[in-house]
C-alpha cells in the first residue's frame, strides 16, 4: 500500500489535497509526505504514525531523536548520515544488542548493511519523517539544510515595494538604452594628424562545440521521466554554450538552488544551499514577474540579487545574462540562470543559445505536465 492511498482510507486527507501534493512532488522535490506536511494537510507527528502504520516498524519521535546521546550518534560521521539518510538513536529493550537507526527509508537493505558494518552491531531500522530526520542532522551534525527544506514563508515586502516592483520594465528580452554617437567635427587640415594603418587584428577563437546537440536536448525532455532529469539536462546543456548556468526551483517568494555548474564543474558552494528573493530588482524577478526571459545586463544598478548568486559561484561579474522561466499553469516553478563562456566583460550571449534555452524551458514545462499526470494514476 503505499502512503497515498492510507491516508485517504483514513481520511486523513481528501483526493483533492492528495493530488495537491503529488503535484508539489514532482516540482519541488521530497518525498510525498513531506509536501504534505508543507502544505499543512498533515503536521509531521500525525506523518510519522501513518508511516509508522505504513512500514509495520517503530517510529522515530522526536523525544528519541532529543535524547540520542553523542556516544550513539558517533559512531556515524556527517558524510554517511547525510548520504544515507539516517542517525542512530541507541540501544532499546527488547533488541538492547541492536542500533535502534532512524531512517527515512527503512526498506533500504544497503544502507542498513553499510550500517551493520560499520558500527559492528545488528540494525533495528525505525522510520522517520524526512523533514524531522534533515532538522537533527543540521542540529546534531551541523549539515546545512538543502535551501528547498527551509522554509522561511515569503520574503516579499508588502505596501511600498510591491507598488515599485510593479513599475518595473515588463518581462521580456530587456536591452540596453541605446547609445548615440555625435560625428566629430572636422578641424584644419593643419590640425588634422594623419592615421597610423593599424596592425589587423588577430582573429578570435572559434566557439567550442557544445556537448549536447539541441536535437537530442529536446528528445530527452520530451522523454524525461524523472524530475531529476530536467534538471540535469540543463547542466548538461550549458557545455560548450555558456561559462555558468543555475537551475532555481521557486518557492514561497525564493528562487532556491537546485542543479548548477560553473565552467564544467561544480560551483564552490553547493547550489542547495543558494537562496535568493524575488522582492527586490534583479533579472530574476523581471523574468519572474514577466513570465519571459530576460537578457542584457544585471537590471539594478547595484545588481545586489546577481551578486550574491556571483559570490556563491566564485565568478566575476559578467557583462551579459539570462533568466528564463518553466512556467506551469501560467504559473513559474523554475527560472534558469545561464551567462556567457567569457570571464567578465569579454564574454558575449549569442542569439542561438538564448533561443535554445528559451525552447527548451517550454519543453520542460510540458515535461512537468507529464509528469503529474503520470503522479496522480
Amino acid at each position: 500500500m503505499k502512503l497515498g492511498t492510507l491516508l485517504l482510507r483514513n481520511a486523513a486527507i481528501s483526493l483533492t489535497q492528495l493530488e495537491a501534493g503529488l503535484r508539489a512532488q514532482v516540482l519541488y522535490g521530497g518525498r510525498l509526505g513531506t509536501n504534505l506536511v508543507e502544505l499543512g494537510f498533515l503536521d509531521v507527528d500525525a506523518l510519522g504514525a501513518y508511516l509508522g502504520e505504513l512500514t509495520q516498524l517503530p517510529v522515530a519521535t522526536r523525544g528519541l531523536l532529543d535524547h540520542a546521546a553523542p556516544a550513539v550518534t558517533g559512531l556515524l560521521d556527517a558524510e554517511t548520515v547525510e548520504r544515507l539518510g539516517v542517525m542512530p538513536l541507541g540501544f532499546f529493550p527488547p533488541a538492547e544488542n541492536a542500533l535502534a537507526l532512524a531512517m527515512i527509508e527503512p526498506a533500504d537493505l544497503s544502507a542498513i548493511d553499510e550500517v551493520g558494518q560499520r558500527t559492528g552491531r545488528a540494525i533495528a531500522p525505525y522510520v522517520v519523517p524526512e523533514l524531522r530526520l534533515l532538522y537533527y542532522l543540521e542540529k546534531v551534525y551541523g549539515l546545512p539544510r538543502k535551501a528547498r527544506f527551509v522554509r522561511t514563508g515569503t520574503r516579499r515586502a508588502p505596501g511600498p515595494v510591491d507598488e515599485r516592483r510593479r513599475a518595473q520594465p515588463a518581462g521580456g528580452i530587456v536591452l540596453p538604452p541605446p547609445v548615440r554617437l555625435e560625428p566629430k567635427r572636422r578641424g584644419r587640415m593643419s590640425e588634422q594628424v594623419p592615421s597610423i594603418p593599424a596592425e589587423p587584428a588577430a582573429a578570435p577563437p572559434p566557439p567550442p562545440t557544445p556537448a549536447l546537440a539541441y536535437a537530442l536536448a529536446c528528445d530527452r525532455l520530451d522523454h524525461a521521466t524523472t524530475r531529476a532529469q530536467i534538471g540535469e539536462l540543463f547542466v548538461e546543456l550549458a557545455a560548450g554554450r555558456f561559462g555558468a548556468l543555475v537551475v532555481f526551483v521557486v518557492r514561497d517568494g525564493n528562487a532556491l538552488g537546485w542543479y548548477g555548474t560553473v565552467g564544467g564543474a561544480p560551483p564552490p558552494r553547493p547550489v542547495e544551499q543558494i537562496s535568493l528573493p524575488l522582492g527586490m530588482t534583479s533579472a530574476f524577478q523581471i523574468a519572474h514577474d514577466g513570465h519571459r526571459p530576460y537578457h542584457g545586463p544585471p537590471p539594478s544598478a547595484g545588481h545586489p540579487i546577481e551578486s550574491q548568486l556571483w559570490d556563491a559561484l566564485g565568478v566575476t561579474r559578467p557583462r551579459a545574462l539570462v533568466v528564463a522561466p518553466v512556467l506551469v499553469r501560467a504559473r513559474v516553478v523554475n527560472l534558469v540562470y545561464a551567462h556567457a563562456l567569457g570571464a567578465g566583460d569579454s564574454g558575449e550571449l549569442t542569439e542561438t543559445a538564448i533561443g535554445e534555452l528559451a525552447e527548451l524551458c517550454v519543453r520542460a514545462s510540458n515535461a512537468y505536465v507529464r509528469l503529474i499526470q503520470k503522479a496522480r494514476t
